[in-house]
C-alpha cells in the first residue's frame, strides 16, 4: 500500500483498506507483477493485458480524478486484468464481429457489477460515493447484471463519443484492417 500511496496518496489508501473486495485486488495486482501508473493531469483510466497473463499487465489511472473515482477505476481495471476474458488480439476468422461485441459488453457488465461492490463496501463504510457510482450500484441491486447489460447497449464509455456496442465493433473492425494489411504485405514482399 505504500507505493500507492506514494502514487495516488493516502485518501485512496484510506479507500482502498475501507472496501474488502477492493483491498483484495490490490493484493492480487501486486502478487501478478501487474504495475501501476499514474496519469498526470486527466481523469480516465485503462488497461493493457491479456487474459490468463496479469504479470504482463499495465494499468494506469488519472491523477486528476479523485480518490473515489480513482478507486472505482482500480476495481473496474482489476476485473479486466485479473478475471476477464475478452482478447483484444484475436483471429477474426475464429470468432465474428457479433460474437466478439457480445463478449466484450459481457465482460464490461461484469467489471461494473465489481465495481457496483466495491461501490456498496465503501457506502456500508460511510463513505460518499458520488452519483455515477449510486447509479449503477442501483441497477446492480435491483436488476443486477441483465440491468446493467442492458444499459450498455446505450450507454458511452469515458472518453467516447459512440456507444459500447458501436465502441467494441469498431475495436473488430480495427482488427481484421490491420490482418488485411499485414496480408496484403506479405503477399507483395514474397
Amino acid at each position: 500500500m505504500e507505493k500507492l500511496a506514494k502514487q495516488f496518496g493516502n485518501k485512496l489508501v484510506e479507500l482502498v483498506k475501507a472496501s474488502p473486495t477492493l483491498a483484495r485486488d490490490v493484493r492480487a495486482l501486486r502478487k501478478a507483477g501487474v504495475r501501476i501508473r499514474r496519469l498526470n493531469g486527466v481523469c480516465r483510466a485503462y488497461s493493457r493485458s491479456e487474459p490468463g497473463r496479469p504479470q504482463d499487465a499495465l494499468l494506469c489511472i488519472g491523477a486528476g480524478c479523485s480518490p473515489m473515482m480513482q478507486a472505482h477505476y482500480l476495481a473496474h481495471e482489476a476485473y479486466h486484468i485479473l478475471v476477464g476474458k475478452t482478447r483484444l488480439v484475436f483471429d477474426p476468422r475464429q470468432i465474428s464481429r457479433r460474437q466478439f461485441i457480445n463478449a466484450a459488453l459481457r465482460e464490461e457488465a461484469r467489471c461494473l457489477l465489481h465495481e457496483a461492490r466495491v461501490s456498496k463496501e465503501l457506502h456500508d463504510a460511510g463513505y460518499s460515493i458520488g452519483s455515477p457510482n449510486y447509479s449503477y450500484l442501483v441497477d446492480c441491486l435491483s436488476g443486477g447484471y441483465r440491468e446493467i447489460r442492458k444499459r450498455l447497449e446505450h450507454e458511452y464509455p469515458s472518453d467516447c463519443l459512440i456507444t459500447y456496442p458501436e465502441y467494441y465493433g469498431q475495436m473488430y473492425d480495427r482488427r481484421v484492417q490491420e490482418i488485411a494489411q499485414r496480408r496484403r504485405a506479405q503477399r507483395k514482399g514474397a
